[in-house]
């Protein structure tokens, strides 16, 4: 189910919140809209109980294949290609710095202090 919000000439600017699938199902006619003067409280109500890890569906991309057949070294590269191609910019700069230096030495060790 989408959810989408509008908001029209608010000094003179338009603006759109929009989450094309939620994570789960609500129930529209008990969620709310308070319009308060310097912001908006969007309440949405689940349709079922338990916890929302995230507003957004997303698919599950991140589960291992568990064949024994294949090599586990390829389900991680796998992993993280998938990570890799799903965030945004900063995270894609943040792992190629973080594969850089590990692959010219340059990374710290984490335990050094414990050593």
């Amino acid at each position: 189910m989408p959810f989408d919000v509008k908001f029209h000439d608010v000094q003179g600017k338009n603006y759109c919140c929009a989450v094309p699938k939620l994570n789960k199902e609500i129930v529209p006619e008990k969620c709310k809209l308070i319009v308060k003067p310097k912001r908006v409280v969007i309440t949405l109500i689940k349709a079922s109980k338990g916890k929302w890890l995230d507003l957004h569906f997303k698919d599950d991309k991140l589960k291992l294949n568990l064949d024994k057949s294949s090599n586990p070294i390829a389900g991680i590269m796998d992993l993280m290609k998938n990570m890799y191609e799903d965030d945004d910019e900063e995270m894609k700069r943040t792992i190629a710095k973080a594969w850089t230096d590990a692959r010219s030495g340059k990374a710290a060790d984490p335990l050094h202090n414990y050593r």
